[in-house]
């Protein structure tokens, strides 16, 4: 009976060494996990939501959208903007702007440009150097069913060339609201504009390059450039 309840002591003391240990590195977690917090709470002051009117005043639809390029516009999928009189966007810190239209659109890679108030304080999100390849760490950053920059985490899986666009494939997961918002690699630059998902899979969704956005844009993101 007393050797059992040594054998229980010993294991008690194993556990409890564990849970310290455990606890210690869970600190270091916590730690590690706030950098990263405000890693995406800096990114995520570069990204809106965006709620659509009509020339009614009605609202028609919401989406996201990003500042990029220098000097910043507003980035997001062209589909946001149809029928749009004008845009409300709504920072993360909630204050909020008024976007009265969309100077450039290209439907086949989706990808609108809009001019951004001089007054509306977002610092451009920067595109990444490189195309993001299968396994990269894909972010995502939008406003899902109107809540405000919600962060979702996946991978790329794959790229699809279809109508002149090597659209990226992640699954990162997004939802209505999304579209317009960047898809982001693990170092915090933009690879993509989020578009659309496939309603009959899990997790397979679509971007298009920011490669597109840049071109569409004037702005030569491998050597400087003209911009609008």
């Amino acid at each position: 009976m007393r050797r059992f309840g040594m054998r229980i002591l010993a294991l008690f003391l194993i556990i409890f060494s564990i849970a310290c240990i455990s606890a210690t590195g869970a600190a270091e977690d916590a730690l590690s996990g706030t950098e990263e917090s405000g890693r995406y709470d800096r990114l995520a002051a570069s990204v809106v939501r965006l709620e659509v009117y009509n020339k009614y005043g009605e609202r028609i639809g919401t989406g996201s959208g990003f500042a990029a390029f220098e000097p910043a516009v507003l980035v997001t999928a062209a589909h946001v903007i149809v029928n749009m009189d004008y845009m409300i966007a709504t920072k993360d810190d909630g204050t909020t702007f008024r976007i009265e239209k969309a100077f450039e659109a290209d439907t086949e890679s989706d990808i609108a440009l809009c001019i951004l108030p001089e007054d509306a304080g977002i610092i451009p999100l920067q595109p990444a150097g490189r195309e993001p390849a299968r396994g990269d760490a894909a972010i995502a950053i939008s406003s899902q069913f109107g809540l405000i920059n919600l962060v979702t985490m996946g991978n790329v899986c794959g790229r699809w060339d279809a109508g002149g666009v090597r659209w990226i494939l992640f699954t990162a997961p997004v939802s209505g609201g999304s579209s317009g918002g960047p898809l982001l690699n693990d170092e915090g630059f933009v690879t993509g504009i989020i578009t659309g998902t496939y309603d009959k899979g899990q997790n397979r969704n679509l971007a298009a390059p920011i490669e597109a956005a840049a071109r569409l844009n004037g702005t030569d993101i491998n050597g400087g450039g003209t911009g609008r």
